[in-house]
This record gives structure tokens, sequence and C-alpha cells, in this order.
């Protein structure tokens, strides 16, 4: 017997709060842990994946929600300086495989376009690959983990062809 998929959640993309930095940091933590990674790893992944209220005031961040308010996932974006950096792309771990990240996807890849830029460039966790693969970015190389120097993370980069 085959059960009907669960209907994709309704959501709304809009600009995170400063009031939401320990929420959204939490909600960054709980996804990263769904790869497995040993608590001492999460432990030190803690300090460089903590949002401030400063940040959150000062760069833009979207989160998605849900109809009821409660955050889903989350990303932000920063200049660099030959595209739009995508910055700290989470999606709830309950709410994975829910077209939660198509749709801060295509938020974003929106939001690149309205500013501007060429391409969207993006620092994955090697376990992501996949997600940013399927959305059509192309493998740009690998930089060295903050967290651990002698783990590459790989370097995807989308191109924002005017529409």
């Amino acid at each position: 017997m085959r059960h009907a998929a669960a209907p994709a959640p309704i959501i709304t993309i809009r600009r995170a709060r400063a009031d939401e930095a320990q929420a959204l940091t939490e909600l960054s933590l709980r996804s990263k842990a769904v790869w497995g990674y040993e608590a001492s790893f999460l432990a030190r992944c803690r300090a460089a994946m903590t949002l401030m209220p400063e940040k959150l005031r000062a760069h833009p961040y979207y989160v998605a929600t849900d109809t009821g308010g409660r955050p889903l996932g989350f990303y932000g974006v920063e200049p660099e300086a030959d595209a739009l950096g995508l910055d700290m792309f989470f999606v709830e771990p309950d709410a994975i495989g829910q077209g939660v990240g198509r749709a801060l996807w295509d938020h974003a890849v929106a939001i690149a376009r309205a500013l501007g830029h060429r391409e969207l460039v993006v620092v994955s966790d090697p376990n992501a690959s996949g997600f940013y693969l399927k959305m059509g970015c192309r493998t740009a190389g690998a930089v060295p983990s903050e967290i651990d120097p002698g783990r590459f993370l790989p370097v995807f980069r989308y191109g924002l062809e005017p529409r």
C-alpha cells in the first residue's frame, strides 16, 4: 500500500528579525546535526554558526515560516568581489524534503538578480552538495573549513543570466 506524500507546507519568506538570532542559530545547528556529526564537532561549529542580532540588522537574512510563524529555514546573502555569497543556508530537519530548501533557493536567486549580481556563490557542507547540484550549481573548487582547516568545503557557483 502506498501512502500519499505529506502536503508541502505553505511557506512565507520574509526578512529575518534581530530578535530571531538565537532561534535561527539553534535551527542551523539542528540542521547541521542531521549529517551525523559528532557532538564535539557540532560544539566547534557553534561559534562559527552563531548569529548575532547585529548581523541580522546589518545584512540581509531571510527566513521561511509556516502558517503559524514557525521558522522552517533561513539564509543570508553577503556581497563578494565578483558575486553574491549565500550565507548560512539551513532547513529545519523536519521540513527537509518538503520544498522549503527549493523555496529559499528560488528566493535567494531572485534577490541576487534584483541586486544586479551575475552569480551566486555557495561554500557548502560536503553533505549538502547534492542539493546545490540539483539546484543547477556548478562545482567551482573547495576552500579550507574555518572550523577544521584540514577539512575542505566545496564551492559552487550559479549563473544568474537575466530572464
